[in-house]
């Protein structure tokens, strides 16, 4: 019966990204506006390091990458991270799940949203921001509504305009560095490079949730790896220069305490362009991020229907636009109800990296273990890395995950303890429901042209 709900369902999905727009998806999944917000709190744990802070948080990525090509080369699919995770332990997946789920539609779409309010009430003034963000929230729910070709094409014009605005910051800003504010470069210590590169992780991470409309893309064992390849280098470099720049132009104190890397931009910006950067760059970078964020969304509330931990209409997928229009709309419920409740979002939104950060663990040591208990993966994947190395980047990338998740749950401890609180209630929902549900991964049901069966020996993680 699960094989054939997921056959259903997943065949009416639309074959519609193609490699240019899933890199747009990537890099603004990656590029959204915690860049604006987490730069100047980063540059006040470590001062001028901060550039070198974001290449450490980029190592458990960079290691990453390469477990990760292995599976979306060789067993693409829908909400892949949760799938994946599944090969380690279904009942971790399902905390994962619950851990994101609840991190993303009431933390990270409301804080974006308002965040956007905010930027639009500076060019329009008197713009009531609750009402705002919930008709900005309400354009993309139906933008996504229409199907995914709609949302990528919206998301790539918008990703066009935000690498703009960030070179009107980036190409003007390094000419301006004075190598005074550079100096001392450490002047938070070891810990406090290490703790700003925990709080920039989500920076570079959301890139590896761009895969997760796998039976959506076209020619997907060979477009998502290269798309992970392609948006992760220009983000990176992007980035870094950004660091360079907000620090090098102003001392890392006034950065700090202005909040926002419009501080920074008005040291050597005025006029049209610091306009551009401030209104054009923070808005569209906060609504790729919602855009993006609740098509994920839609996705992860679709699979969890079709494992029964969801009721069942919110896997359906409409037949005129290949979309699950019931996934969508409970996320888009969710951070409705938030924002007309208006509590603190700081916190929630904070739960987002821990939630990246578990998640992508939990891929890791599935395919740390790929060798012994799934081969037929590894010898499916397009890549020929050996089993060591696999093994050797997944297990050393968890481990710096995991030191990431002790610094974090110290700083924030309120936002570790919600996602905590989640991710229990996760397991504890598994163990109840576990007779009534199947927890293969639906990669190994069918391939995402529906043929069941498709990885031949594969047998149901325990």
């Amino acid at each position: 019966m699960v094989n054939n709900l997921l056959t259903s369902t997943r065949l009416r999905l639309k074959k519609e990204l193609n490699l240019v727009t899933l890199i747009a998806v990537m890099i603004g999944l990656n590029i959204g506006g915690a860049l604006f917000m987490l730069t100047a709190i980063a540059a006040g744990l470590t001062g001028p390091s901060l550039f070198i802070a974001q290449i450490i948080s980029a190592v458990p990525i960079l290691l990453a990458i390469i477990p990760y090509l292995v599976f979306t080369s060789s067993v693409p699919t829908t909400c892949a991270n949760y799938q994946y995770a599944k090969l380690s332990s279904p009942a971790f997946a399902v905390a994962g799940w619950w851990g994101l789920f609840v991190a993303i539609p009431i933390g990270a779409l409301p804080l974006f949203a308002i965040a956007t309010a905010k930027l639009l009430a500076v060019v329009l003034p008197g713009l009531p921001i609750a009402g705002t963000a919930i008709a900005v929230l309400t354009i993309f729910f139906v933008i996504n509504l229409f199907g995914l070709k709609a949302t990528s094409y919206v998301q790539f014009g918008t990703v066009i305009l935000l690498i703009l605005a960030i070179l009107a910051f980036i190409i003007p800003g390094l000419p301006a560095i004075n190598a005074a504010n550079l100096t001392p470069m450490f002047p938070g210590g070891a810990m406090g490079l290490v703790a700003s590169a925990a709080l920039l992780f989500t920076l570079l991470a959301g890139g590896l949730f761009g895969m997760e409309m796998g039976d959506e893309v076209k020619n997907a064992k060979t477009t998502i790896p290269r798309a992970l390849i392609i948006s992760l280098i220009i983000v990176a470099v992007l980035y870094i220069l950004v660091n360079i720049v907000a620090v090098g132009v102003i001392n890392w104190k006034a950065l700090a305490e202005g909040g926002t890397l419009g501080t920074a931009a008005e040291a050597f910006l005025s006029g049209p362009m610091l306009s551009f950067f401030i209104v054009g760059g923070g808005i569209l970078a906060s609504i790729t991020t919602i855009n993006l964020t609740l098509t994920a969304a839609g996705r992860y509330a679709m699979a969890s229907a079709e494992d029964r931990f969801l009721p069942r209409f919110f896997s359906h997928v409409n037949r005129r636009f290949g979309t699950p229009h019931w996934g969508l709309t409970l996320p888009y419920v969710m951070a409705l109800i938030t924002l007309i409740v208006n509590p603190p979002l700081e916190t929630l939104a904070a739960m987002l990296n821990f939630g990246l950060l578990f998640m992508i663990t939990l891929v890791l040591i599935s395919a740390s273990r790929l060798s012994k208990t799934h081969p037929h993966i590894l010898a499916n994947s397009r890549f020929n890395f050996s089993p060591r190395t696999i093994a050797i980047t997944s297990i050393a990338a968890a481990v710096i995950n995991v030191i990431f998740m002790g610094i974090l749950a110290i700083a924030i401890p309120v936002a570790f303890f919600i996602f905590a609180g989640a991710c229990c209630f996760g397991i504890a929902f598994y163990f109840v429901r576990k007779k009534e549900t199947n927890m293969v991964p639906s990669f190994l049901l069918f391939d995402n042209e529906g043929k069941t069966g498709v990885v031949d020996n594969l047998s149901e993680p325990e």
